[in-house]
């Protein structure tokens, strides 16, 4: 790990500093994970270590070869479709539920989620952000479960999201789609609201496609050259 987080022992803190090592990128796709050096360096032994990675792997960030042990998944442009596609299906049905009970309260918090994240540098603060801002949306449809789902869906969509900014202008384009969204919601519109929410996600899947494709020919070409 290229970055080497703080020693602490409990297994839920060990599976969020490989979860986040995976996420900001220090732990690359297809990277091996082998159990003995993160114990190392995390300053724990190997049970919350495997543990975690079962955990990681049951999100998708994490896969188990036959032979070859436990690794970072790769991004791959179809899998990038079909989570985006999960995404849309989960979330436009969660806003359906949550804006007629919507209060004003939220519909203020939401703009100053969305005010800090237009003015932040940090990527990793921006994804928090962008994170914040569609769990707030959700909230008021008290569906737990859901939310617990889109979460963790979430996740797997994290790593996509954070190559698409570090490499387009994608975030200005979010940053748009966002405000639209959360103005269907202070009308209380839900049906624009999801209409919306769902060319949203959708066309983030279609740019993290279209941008893992063009990267993949690209690397192609430069191995045959």
């Amino acid at each position: 790990m290229s970055k080497t987080p703080p020693k602490r022992s409990r297994p839920t803190d060990v599976l969020a500093d490989l979860r986040d090592a995976i996420l900001d990128g220090s732990l690359g796709p297809g990277k091996p994970l082998r159990q003995d050096k993160l114990a190392a360096s995390l300053g724990v032994s190997k049970i919350p270590v495997r543990e975690a990675l079962l955990r990681l792997v049951a999100e998708g960030l994490v896969s188990v070869e036959a032979n070859r042990g436990f690794a970072v998944t790769r991004l791959e442009s179809e899998e990038a479709d079909e989570i985006l596609d999960i995404r849309a299906v989960l979330e436009c049905r969660a806003v359906l539920l949550a804006v007629p009970h919507m209060s004003d309260a939220t519909i203020a918090e939401a703009t100053q989620i969305l005010d800090e994240a237009e003015l932040t540098t940090s990527i990793d603060r921006w994804g928090e952000l962008n994170w914040a801002f569609h769990a707030l949306l959700y909230e008021p449809a008290n569906r737990p479960k859901l939310n617990q789902l889109i979460r963790q869906i979430s996740n797997q969509t994290e790593r996509y999201i954070r190559v698409l900014i570090t490499n387009s202008d994608y975030r200005s384009t979010a940053e748009r789609e966002h405000r639209t969204i959360l103005a269907a919601c202070a009308l209380r519109n839900e049906e624009a609201a999801s209409a919306l929410l769902a060319q949203h996600i959708r066309q983030t899947g279609d740019l993290i496609a279209r941008f893992l494709d063009e990267q993949a020919v690209r690397n192609s070409q430069q191995s045959e050259g």
